[in-house]
C-alpha cells in the first residue's frame, strides 16, 4: 500500500491500478523507502483466466500491494466500463525502469529464476545499458513444482544479499504464489514477478515491433514466434473473456447512465459502522467513502454497507472495494453488503467479487449475524509478537502486522478529520523477547522491528 492516492478499475474480480509508469515508478521508490514487504504484480488477460479457476491465485492478486495493466485488453475494457486506464505498464517495461533507478539511487536488484544463460546475459545487458546500476545477486534453481523446490537455500541466497528490489521469473502463477508463500520471511520492499522479461533483456525472446504493442497486437507477434506453446494459452483466454468479461460489461451498461448525485451517511454501533449509500458510487464518492471504510477498520469496527439505494456501482468503486476488503482481512474485520437491488446485484456477480464480500439481506441481519471478537485470557507471547508504544502504553502486535500498523497511524496523521486523533509525540514499535507474564523484558531496537513517527 502507498500513501499516494491511487483507484483502482475492478476486471473480473482483480483490482487493477490505475496509474501510470511514471507514477508506478514513484510508488515503488516510496515503498523502497518504508521498507519491508510490498508485492507487485503485472496483470495480463492470462492472469485474470487463471484467477478465475484459481481462488488462490484471486486471493493473491487481490492482497498485492500494486497491481498493473500489462496488456491492452485490459486497458480497452477498462474503457468500454466508462472509467478508463491510464495506459498499459507492462513488466517488460518496467524492468528496464528499475534498472535505471538502480543506477541512479543505487537499489540493490536479484534476479530470480530463468534459464541461467539467460539470467547471466539478462544482468549483462543491465550493466551495460545502466552503469551503476547494482545487481546484488541472481539465482536460477532448478525448474521444479513449488513443493519440489528448496525453499530455504533461495531465501537465505535472497537475505544474504539485501536487495531492495527483488525480480521473480518463475512464470505466471508460480511466482506470485511463491512471492505469497514468504512474503512474512522476504524482508525485501519490492517483490515482483516478471515471468519472461530476463530472456526479452538477454535477447532469448524478441519482444514486438513498436507500433503492434502500441496497437494491441504484441500478442500476435509472440504466437508467430511460438505458436506450440501459446495456441491453447491463448485460445482458453479468448474463451474466458467471452464468457465472463462480456457479462462485466453487460451488466456494467445495464445500470443505466451514471447520475451525477451521489451521498452517504454512516452510524457508528457498537462493533460496527454502518453506511448507507444513496445514488452513483464512482468518483469522488468512491475516494470519501474509502477515506470512511478505512477509518472504520483501523478503528477496530466491521464496515456494513447498505446498498439499498444504490443506482450505480462504477467499476472504480468496485475496484476499491476488493481493495478494501483485503485490508479489512487484515485486520481481522469483515466488509457486508446489504440489500443490493437485482441491478446491482447482477453486476456484483457479473464482476466476480460477490465471494468477497459477506452478503445479507439488510443492514440489520449483518448486524446480527457479526460474531463478538473472542477474549483471550492467557495469551502467550512469543519472538512473533511486538510491542506498540504508544505514549507510555505498551499494546501489543503481531509482526506480521507491523507494517500495516505503520500504515495505519500514516493514515491516521493525515486524516484527523475523519476521527484519527495522534497526539504529537513518537509513536514506536519494538520487537520484544516474550514472557508468559505478558511483561516486556528487552527490547530490540533495529531498522526491520523499529518504527518511529513524530507529529
Amino acid at each position: 500500500m502507498s500513501s499516494m492516492k491511487m483507484s483502482a478499475v475492478a476486471i473480473l474480480g482483480i483490482p487493477i491500478d490505475n496509474v501510470s509508469m511514471r507514477e508506478a515508478i514513484d510508488i515503488i521508490e516510496e515503498q523502497i523507502a518504508v521498507g519491508g514487504f510490498h508485492q507487485i504484480a503485472t496483470v495480463n488477460v492470462d492472469f485474470l483466466t487463471k484467477s478465475i479457476y484459481d481462488d488462490e491465485v484471486k486471493e493473491i492478486l487481490c492482497r498485492c500491494d500494486l497491481v498493473l495493466p500489462d496488456g491492452m485488453p485490459l486497458v480497452w475494457a477498462s474503457r468500454w466500463m466508462g472509467v478508463a486506464l491510464k495506459e498499459r505498464v507492462t513488466g517488460a517495461d518496467l524492468v528496464p525502469q528499475l534498472a535505471a533507478l538502480s543506477a541512479v539511487r543505487g537499489y540493490r536488484l536479484f534476479l530470480l529464476g530463468a534459464e541461467e544463460e539467460s539470467s547471466a546475459r539478462a544482468a549483462a545487458w543491465i550493466k551495460s545499458h545502466y552503469p551503476g546500476a547494482c545487481i546484488a545477486g541472481r539465482y536460477s534453481p532448478k525448474v521444479s513444482s513449488l513443493d519440489e523446490m528448496d525453499h530455504e537455500d533461495i531465501l537465505q541466497r535472497i537475505e544474504a544479499a539485501r536487495p531492495d528490489i527483488l525480480l521473480v521469473a518463475f512464470g505466471h502463477p508460480k511466482q506470485e504464489k511463491w512471492l505469497a508463500m514468504h512474503r512474512h520471511r522476504l524482508n525485501v520492499p519490492i517483490c515482483i514477478g516478471i515471468g519472461g522479461s530476463l530472456d526479452f533483456l538477454s535477447g532469448e525472446a524478441s519482444r514486438a515491433p513498436e507500433w503492434m504493442q502500441t496497437a494491441g497486437l504484441e500478442w500476435v507477434y509472440r504466437f508467430l514466434q511460438e505458436p506450440k506453446r501459446l495456441a491453447k494459452r491463448y485460445f482458453d483466454d479468448a474463451m474466458c473473456m467471452l464468457r465472463y468479461l462480456t457479462l462485466q460489461l453487460a451488466a456494467t451498461a445495464r445500470q443505466g447512465r451514471k447520475s451525477s448525485v451521489g451521498a452517504f451517511t454512516s452510524e457508528i454501533r457498537t462493533n460496527a459502522t454502518v453506511i448507507r449509500i444513496e445514488g452513483s458510487l464512482s468518483g469522488n464518492l468512491e475516494s470519501l467513502l474509502e477515506n470512511k471504510i478505512r477509518n472504520a477498520i483501523f478503528s477496530g469496527k466491521h464496515v456494513v454497507l447498505d446498498a439499498s439505494e444504490i443506482t450505480y456501482i462504477g467499476p472504480d468503486a468496485l475496484g476499491t472495494l476488493v481493495r478494501l476488503v483485503a485490508l479489512a482481512h487484515r485486520w481481522k474485520r469483515e466488509i457486508w453488503l446489504t440489500g443490493l437491488q437485482p441491478i446491482v446485484g447482477s453486476l456484483i456477480n457479473a464482476a466476480r467479487v460477490r465471494s468477497q464480500f459477506r452478503i445479507a439481506p439488510k443492514a440489520a441481519d449483518a448486524l446480527r449475524r457479526i460474531e463478538p471478537d473472542p477474549v483471550s485470557e492467557n495469551l502467550s507471547w512469543t519472538q512473533e509478537w511486538a510491542y506498540c508504544q504508544i505514549g507510555n502504553e505498551l499494546v501489543p502486535v503481531h509482526t506480521s502486522e507491523i507494517q500495516d500498523l505503520y500504515y495505519q497511524i500514516r493514515f491516521l496523521m493525515e486524516n484527523r478529520s475523519l476521527g484519527g486523533h495522534i497526539k504529537n509525540g513518537p509513536v514506536r514499535v519494538t520487537r520484544a523477547a516474550a514472557t508468559t507474564d505478558a511483561r516486556l523484558q528487552e527490547k530490540v531496537a533495529s531498522p526491520d522491528a523499529f518504527a518511529e513517527i513524530h507529529t
